[in-house]
């Protein structure tokens, strides 16, 4: 038959279980109860905490939802409830704005100026048509005839000088007789004139005007030929002849048939025109015949205005 006397290992196990119980190490049934609920409480109330925690941290950092409207909605703050600590309360945002602004540039924005499309010149031509210059069939010239020799400036005095010549591009000559309106046909010229036709590189045109004016204000006076001459300028031709015009009265004192000094304080008046259209020049120079030469109004309006006429229509 076995031994069921208790073991000594198996005794002193329960002494000591005994011992806890009256020392409050182990809990009745009810107490333990009590105990969970309490620590199932603490738990709720932790999480409840963080939750209110990262929500506040979330408003602070400016976290927002859209709802299905479009309209962007703040996570209300959280609630204190039943044993949960109280989070700090925090002001809602306004609204945001429902549609980002508009990045159009606003109408006083500065926009780019307008420029206006530059006209380009018309490139020089290889020759100068007849068409351009004086010819027969205008009222009291006759005998035209193209010179082919080089072309000679103008005769000033030493001070005068033209850097302009080495705009030329192209140019063309032609001499002629000039017979006013009183003048019979067949009669003896009032006037040997040259017209010449210039096409200029560049701003060779405008300088070549600037280069007379100042020509006539350096020499008042000086030697054509072997005679001595007085320039004054006249002016511009007026309004509506050229883009600009320069008019030069050229005189000598006045002399015989034989050639020689009139000493009687008389002299004889040429003429010289110039006349600028775009890049071209039409020079109008009366050199006189036999002492002479055509009347201020013939060679404005005959001369001048009509070799002007003729390089608008060819170079305008």
């Amino acid at each position: 038959m076995p031994n069921t006397e208790p073991s000594p290992d198996l005794e002193r196990a329960f002494a000591a279980l005994s011992s806890d119980t009256d020392r409050g190490l182990l809990l009745s049934g009810p107490e333990l109860r009590r105990q969970a609920i309490r620590r199932r409480s603490r738990r709720v109330a932790v999480t409840a905490a963080a939750v209110a925690v990262l929500v506040a941290g979330g408003v602070g950092a400016g976290w927002a939802l859209s709802d299905d409207g479009g309209r962007d909605t703040v996570l209300p703050p959280a609630v204190s409830g039943t044993g949960l600590a109280s989070a700090p309360a925090i002001a809602t945002p306004s609204p945001l704005p429902s549609s980002a602004p508009s990045s159009a540039p606003s109408s006083s924005a500065p926009t780019p100026s307008s420029t206006r499309p530059t006209t380009r010149p018309p490139a020089v031509p290889k020759s100068i048509p007849a068409r351009a210059l004086l010819s027969d069939s205008d009222a009291g010239i006759s005998d035209v005839a193209r010179v082919e020799d080089p072309f000679e400036q103008l005769e000033f005095c030493s001070k005068a000088e033209f850097p302009s010549e080495a705009q030329v591009g192209v140019r063309a000559t032609v001499r002629m007789f000039y017979r006013g309106p009183k003048s019979e046909a067949g009669s003896v010229p009032d006037d040997t004139v040259y017209n010449t036709v210039t096409v200029y590189r560049g701003d060779g045109a405008v300088d070549y005007l600037t280069e007379l004016r100042r020509a006539v204000e350096d020499c008042p006076s000086g030697k054509v030929g072997s005679s001595e001459a007085q320039f004054d300028w006249l002016g511009s031709l007026g309004v509506g002849v050229g883009e600009e015009s320069v008019l030069i009265d050229r005189s000598y004192e006045s002399r015989d048939g034989e050639g020689e000094p009139l000493d009687n304080g008389s002299r004889n008046h040429t003429y010289i025109a110039a006349i600028r259209i775009g890049d071209a020049v039409t020079l109008v120079d009366g050199q006189g015949y036999e002492g002479w030469g055509a009347t201020r109004p013939d060679f404005e309006k005959q001369l001048a205005g009509k070799a002007a006429s003729r390089l608008e229509d060819w170079r305008g």
